[in-house]
């Protein structure tokens, strides 16, 4: 089996070791417009499956060069390459993979644009796997699974919160990625329809698993609200997603909130003392990237990362044999300094994306994944879904459900 990452990443990292381990991969090319990056990547993980390309993501012929003979893509970029990456796939005849999709909001409600060409996919009997990592990804498999237990499905609702114990700002998605889902406008899916909401709206406290306890979340934009709706069925009539916490430490929700309100994610150009400027680019500018391998190490030993701690959590609420069920399944993963221990240079976030990306990658490469065109992973089967819970929990992922129904 021959594997292709693109993007060698906070993610490229975790995606890569793990697929390195299994013995029935032969080799695992690195891609990354930074070949250095890539290299440097190759070199911590010593493994002689590894080899490094330079790829341009957004140029079609830079892809199908190192596309050539593999099996499976793995998209581990920016959203903003996903058709790209997946017209090179579909040439050069390979599995397609990623961790997040973007928004079409002018198209509701196949508002997750790669689902237009799922026909494509599906006409040369290959699967494009989409939204492979926590949430998106594990989300989405826990929806299904709650939903298989219900007659009806009434409400399905994702909450959650993380938070990093640090005395620097530190990015823990690339900051583009950050910024752009803390100003998209969410969607609610309700009764029907989809609706577009302001950012920052919906705020609730939530109560969330110890330690994390009662925290404040609002909507967030996420693909759960979308692909959720359109695959889950059963009468479905309500999906959200909200999210709490500081995606940069000492920047709590608030101060995020006032930053987009500002203005400061404008793509439009101001004035200032005779220059012109985009908001937007400075704030990415000024925003510190993920840090490297090696500074995530450093920053932990010398005590500036102390350590995190967040929940993810799934609700779905609906009907069983004539009473009202709801089933309450939540997510135990590894925190920054645990996920160092089992992967040096990785982060919790990286980890808990990268672990269940990787998962998918070898199941699609294996075969064990047989439907085809372009699906999100609540569409695998009970089987599939069953084989991959279980390797999380090997990963010291553990899910844990808590089911509540009424006895009249």
């Amino acid at each position: 089996m021959k594997i292709l990452t693109v993007g060698a990443g906070a993610q490229g990292l975790v995606i890569a070791s793990e697929l390195v381990k299994d013995p029935e991969v032969d080799q695992v090319r690195l891609a990354d417009i930074d070949l250095e990056k890539a290299r440097r990547l190759a070199r911590e993980l010593k493994s002689e499956k590894i080899r490094t390309h330079r790829v341009d993501a957004s140029k079609p012929d830079d892809l199908l060069k190192v596309a050539k003979g593999v099996d499976v893509i793995v998209n581990s970029t920016v959203p903003k390459y996903n058709l790209t990456i997946m017209n090179a796939a579909l040439k050069s005849g390979a599995c397609y993979q990623d961790l997040a999709s973007n928004y079409v909001t002018e198209s509701l409600p196949f508002s997750v644009n790669q689902l237009n060409v799922s026909d494509k996919w599906r006409n040369t009997g290959l699967t494009a796997l989409i939204d492979t990592g926590a949430s998106p990804g594990i989300t989405n498999v826990l929806a299904r699974h709650a939903a298989d237990r219900l007659d009806r499905v009434d409400q399905i609702r994702i909450r959650l919160f993380y938070e990093l114990e640090s005395t620097e700002i530190i990015s823990m998605w690339a900051p583009e990625i950050a910024w752009d889902d803390m100003a998209e406008e969410p969607i609610v899916f309700k009764d029907g329809e989809f609706s577009r909401l302001p950012p920052f709206g919906g705020e609730e406290v939530y109560t969330f698993p110890e330690p994390v306890g009662s925290q404040t979340v609002v909507w967030h934009a996420h693909e759960e609200a979308i692909t959720l709706p359109l695959f889950i069925g059963k009468g479905v009539r309500y999906v959200d997603v909200k999210m709490g916490g500081g995606w940069w430490p000492n920047m709590p929700l608030a101060a995020t909130k006032a930053i987009v309100q500002l203005g400061l994610m404008n793509e439009k150009p101001i004035e200032i003392k005779g220059a012109k400027i985009v908001p937007r680019e400075v704030l990415f500018t000024l925003t510190p990237p993920t840090p490297s391998m090696e500074e995530v190490e450093s920053k932990i030993k010398a005590g500036i990362i102390a350590d995190s701690h967040g929940s993810i959590v799934v609700e779905v609420d609906g009907e069983k044999a004539g009473k009202k069920t709801n089933h309450t399944l939540y997510i135990e993963s590894p925190s920054i300094r645990e996920a160092q221990k089992k992967l040096p240079g990785a982060t919790d976030i990286s980890y808990m994306t990268g672990v269940p990306a990787s998962i998918f990658t070898r199941m699609l490469g294996k075969g064990e994944i047989k439907a085809e065109g372009v699906i999100p992973p609540e569409c695998l089967g009970p089987r599939v879904r069953e084989a991959f819970l279980a390797e999380l929990a090997e990963k010291d992922i553990i899910i844990h459900e808590r089911v509540k129904r009424r006895l009249a």
